[in-house]
């Protein structure tokens, strides 16, 4: 397939008419409905197929879609490389972040970094750990912060900073616990919020309750440790997260206890191979573990 064909595919299966494709496109729609024509006969099937003045794909073209999406994500990637060669800012720092540290962490760290590179522009992802180093590993980002160890072959990694889980819990009062730490294996007792076993921490706590032989009270599984410390200030019962996520809370009756025996979590960041990294890479990382340790007082 041509560029002209997988521009006017991509149109289509976004509108589902040849009107708003020619307008996405600021074509014709005879121009739109020519170029399909001609990638069909190319192709040799049919993409679409009309239903009350819809276009509707065919089981080929829903086949096709997610590779043609990737495609045009990396064309408009060499587009706006393209135009920064012009303007003079064809730099971007990609970071892949995961959700938890993208809600203050990351934003301390981004106003340390633009003090140093105040017109960089940055492209910013969430995504769960596994996630991130899979796509850092396809070059989709610069630098990403992770939760633990991914060991990536093809990825060097930095430690960025070290916590450790802990148990979250709305008081009735403010103030009203003054205890800093509580037992695994009490906390295993009671139903708790915990973080999925498919993330890296999720899969230690698992391994940890294995180690314990005991078998945790049905809880609440969530992916984010975000979202687990959300629910645990609305009242829907403990959780358990790591301490940099606790440190984001606005919760006056969120009462912090660390875990004993103490269960460390470290924050890595995810980096391309090679001998030196890029300077505002290198930039960016310093400003986390800054970020992260005033999170921890630091």
């Amino acid at each position: 397939m041509r560029l002209s064909h997988i521009e006017a595919f991509n149109a289509l299966m976004i509108t589902g008419t040849v009107s708003g494709a020619a307008r996405l496109l600021h074509v014709t729609q005879p121009a739109v409905t020519q170029t399909l024509q001609h990638a069909e006969l190319k192709l040799g099937y049919q993409l679409f197929t009309r239903q009350r003045n819809r276009l509707m794909p065919t089981r080929e073209a829903q086949v096709l879609y997610p590779a043609m999406q990737q495609l045009m994500s990396q064309l408009e990637g060499v587009r706006r490389i393209a135009v920064g060669l012009r303007t003079g800012t064809d730099t971007t720092l990609r970071v892949l972040i995961v959700p938890s540290l993208a809600v203050r962490a990351l934003p301390e760290a981004l106003a340390r970094f633009r003090g140093r590179y105040p017109e960089m522009p940055i492209s910013v992802r969430t995504l769960h750990s596994n996630e991130v180093a899979r796509a850092m590993a396809l070059q989709e980002g610069d630098v990403g912060i992770v939760y633990g160890n991914v060991q990536h072959a093809g990825l060097r990694e930095e430690r960025v900073a070290t916590g450790r889980l802990v148990h979250v819990a709305r008081l009735q009062r403010a103030g009203s616990d003054k205890r800093t730490t509580i037992a695994l294996a009490d906390v295993l007792i009671e139903p708790f919020i915990r973080i999925d076993e498919r993330d890296p921490l999720g899969a230690m706590l698992a391994d940890q309750w294995n180690r314990l032989g005991v078998v945790p009270s049905a809880g609440i599984s969530v992916q984010t440790h975000h979202i687990a410390m959300v629910l645990a200030e609305e009242g829907f019962g403990p959780a358990i997260i790591d301490s940099f996520t606790a440190q984001s809370s606005r919760c006056k009756e969120l009462h912090v206890r660390t875990i004993t025996p103490e269960i460390p979590v470290e924050v890595r960041a995810l980096i391309a191979p090679g001998e030196h990294s890029p300077q505002p890479v290198e930039a960016f990382v310093a400003a986390m573990r800054a970020a992260t340790a005033s999170l921890q007082g630091g």
